[in-house]
């Protein structure tokens, strides 16, 4: 059997996942509980809200919420506007992984931001595509006002293709599926944000012409995603060189790549292996100057401390943002706080400042997609009609084997 162990997410929070031999491991540190969630509604501006914002900061220690049995039908809180939480249990039938993380996340959020003004219904969608579209026309018949789901993604695909009308508006932690019906929002940032960051800082600087490196499983989605994304900022994609997961494979992978290389002043390298260290070294062994060295907020931390990385950009949202809960998220459930976690919190902490302001039916797309956005555990985001998610992230750079930070994250969009 594979361990499962906690290891760095987008968000300088843990993230379970299973581990290959290449990758290391540090679990999250315990943090201080600095300050409670600050979250910004759809109020037209920032200011405007800030008021009960503060109201929630004084509320968020008389919650204590525990959670209940994943064996029988699950909902935290009891009264005011439901946000239903689509999960698959395992096959030991009950919550397990990341599912349970979600779940754990929203309960916290509930306990420290409901205010009695709305509540988490748990439904297991384990069944499959056509038991979630049952559970959603049930939480549409119950009055629900958002659906969260951490689901497949041919599961989740199902729920978004159900018309808007038919459905409350939905929140997806999962893997992004297309948004074909509308009020459908895509909530998780990925590897693939922070690269596109980190080379528009790059791009800032005067630094355009990007090469990739990126692990050999490395989706062609993916890359059409990122070269758009290099190419929308006035950037010259040059294209994209894959290495396998050895020392040998990702220095051979850099010399094959060596004519795009002469051309480039940014090399973006991708992946979540130490081997992103020996592709950075043998970057800079190939006598390349002048060139503009971008990592991701998917490297291990490990990494951080190798000579070869020394100087590299990586734009991520600031680890400090976990300080919000993750004390009472450590206390309440005897782990540390996961990226799923996080988002879990994060997705009932929007729907529930909505309702504060605007009552159970401003959860629209009009307020879901406001362009003031929101503030929460997982950085500054807002939701596009799109519905894909913007989340600003700060500017790093590895100095002394750390992170150093070069820009902060916007106050605002």
């Amino acid at each position: 059997m594979q361990s499962i162990e906690p290891v760095q997410g987008s968000h300088g929070l843990c993230a379970t996942r299973q581990l290959s031999r290449s990758e290391g491991i540090r679990p999250l540190k315990r943090i201080k509980f600095v300050l409670a969630m600050s979250i910004v509604v759809a109020c037209g501006a920032l200011a405007a809200c800030q008021s009960d914002v503060d109201g929630v900061a004084k509320n968020v220690k008389t919650n204590d919420i525990k959670a209940p049995s994943s064996e029988v039908e699950e909902s935290f809180g009891e009264t005011g506007a439901e946000i239903t939480l689509l999960l698959p249990k395992g096959a030991t039938g009950i919550y397990e992984g990341a599912a349970r993380h979600v779940r754990d996340g929203a309960g916290l959020g509930v306990g420290e931001l409901g205010g009695n003004q709305v509540f988490v219904r748990v439904v297991d969608v384990a069944s499959g595509a056509s038991a979630a579209a049952t559970a959603v026309s049930a939480a549409k018949a119950r009055g629900s006002v958002l659906l969260v789901s951490y689901a497949p993604s041919v599961v989740t695909a199902v729920i978004a293709s159900i018309p808007a009308d038919q459905r409350p508006p939905l929140l997806n932690l999962g893997a992004p599926v297309p948004p074909t019906s509308g009020n459908v929002y895509n909530f998780v940032s990925d590897e693939i944000d922070s690269a596109i960051e980190g080379a528009r800082a790059a791009a800032a600087s005067g630094h355009k012409n990007v090469l990739v490196f990126a692990q050999s499983d490395f989706p062609a989605a993916g890359e059409e995603r990122l070269a758009s994304a290099i190419r929308a900022t006035g950037g010259t994609y040059l294209g994209l060189a894959r290495y396998d997961l050895t020392d040998a494979a990702a220095s051979e992978a850099v010399k094959k790549a060596s004519a795009n290389l002469q051309n480039a002043d940014t090399v973006l390298v991708l992946g979540k292996s130490v081997i992103t260290t020996t592709i950075a070294g043998a970057v800079k062994a190939s006598g390349k100057t002048n060139v503009t060295l971008v990592g991701t907020s998917a490297w291990p931390p490990q990494t951080y401390t190798d000579p070869s990385v020394a100087g590299t950009v990586i734009a991520m949202v600031e680890p400090e943002g976990a300080t919000m809960i993750a004390e009472r998220y450590q206390r309440h459930y005897k782990r540390a706080l996961s990226t799923d976690a996080a988002y879990g919190y994060d997705a009932v902490a929007v729907a529930s400042g909505i309702v504060r302001t605007k009552g159970p039916e401003g959860m629209n797309a009009q307020n879901l997609t406001s362009k003031v956005g929101f503030r929460g555990v997982t950085g500054l985001f807002r939701l596009t009609p799109g519905g894909t998610v913007e989340r600003k992230m700060s500017l790093y750079s590895l100095s002394g084997g750390k992170l150093s930070l070069l820009g902060a994250t916007p106050a605002s969009f």
